[in-house]
């Protein structure tokens, strides 16, 4: 089973340019851009009142700034590759979150994030740990947030590459009623309808040997298939049209389907698009390297 390819990722809208300089200085304009990205809250309607509230003059909002610049620091270290360096800055922001659910979940995903840096098991293990420890705690702290439930879904899906098989079931069965319950607060929720797309195509194509730890875990075999994964990966698109990995997944679900002509309509489309962070790179890149194979 391939859950490795579950990644914690939130519907960002376009992606924004935080500049290249190391500290991002608390204007409100570059604050408003950063709260956006790391945050992943939609910049419309009720978020734009609280965007407002945070950027209001103030000396109780120096903790704000300081978390913010943290983890914009933290995201240009990424993009160095320098490891070590955002881990350090994160080792910073983590305890500054505290039971701020947003701030715990853009924390979350910055750790999944850094699993892209590094090929050492035990320190990608590491990573993804400590993002499901933040998200199971912004979850305690607000038990009705969507962006919490899309968050622990997103790290048991990333837990899964280090399981055995048959916690990999009991993992999967956790982020499939996690992303359940995200939809059911905020049908907006991007990566939910996705992780839901990549359960019922891993259960509908499951092998032989899995098929058994299946119906252990869930008392029979549950419903599951590519017609389901496909409308699921469609409305990920639907609400994040930009993200590579909705189309890499859908153009998955048509080539399980036997639909080969809709799949490579979706890998072209993962090499046109821009990535959006680590994920949709890798995505990009198993794209590009499926299309060489096709000659494309």
């Amino acid at each position: 089973m391939a859950w490795h390819r579950l990644h914690l990722s939130f519907r960002l809208g376009h992606s924004l340019d935080i500049g290249n300089s190391p500290f991002v200085i608390p204007v409100f304009a570059k604050v408003a851009q950063l709260l956006a990205r790391s945050y992943f809250i939609r910049v419309s309607g009720c978020h734009l009142a609280l965007l407002a509230l945070l950027l209001l003059p103030s000396a109780g909002r120096a903790q704000d700034f300081v978390f913010t610049n943290l983890l914009a620091q933290a995201a240009l270290a990424e993009q160095r590759a320098d490891l070590p360096a955002a881990l350090s800055l994160l080792n910073q922001a983590e305890p500054m979150a505290s039971n701020h659910v947003l701030w715990l979940c853009a924390v979350a995903r910055r750790y999944c994030e850094l699993t892209w840096l590094t090929n050492s098991v035990p320190v990608q293990k590491g990573l993804v740990a400590r993002a499901l420890a933040c998200s199971t705690q912004a979850l305690q702290a607000d038990s009705n947030n969507a962006t919490a439930h899309a968050c622990v879904a997103a790290c048991y899906a990333k837990s899964c590459l280090f399981a055995d098989l048959k916690t990999e079931l009991i993992f999967s069965q956790r982020f499939k009623e996690e992303a359940e319950k995200a939809i059911a607060l905020d049908p907006r929720e991007d990566i939910a309808y996705y992780l839901l797309g990549r359960w019922n195509y891993e259960i509908a194509n499951v092998g032989l040997i899995a098929r058994a730890y299946v119906k252990v875990v869930y008392g029979g075999l549950p419903k599951a298939s590519n017609a389901d994964a496909i409308t699921n990966f469609q409305k990920a698109i639907q609400l994040a049209p930009d993200r590579i990995l909705h189309h890499a997944g859908l153009a998955m679900a048509y080539a399980a389907a036997g639909d080969k002509k809709l799949a490579l309509a979706e890998l072209i489309k993962c090499r046109a698009l821009q990535p959006t962070g680590l994920e949709d790179q890798e995505a990009q890149r198993d794209a590009v390297k499926q299309l060489t194979a096709l000659g494309r």
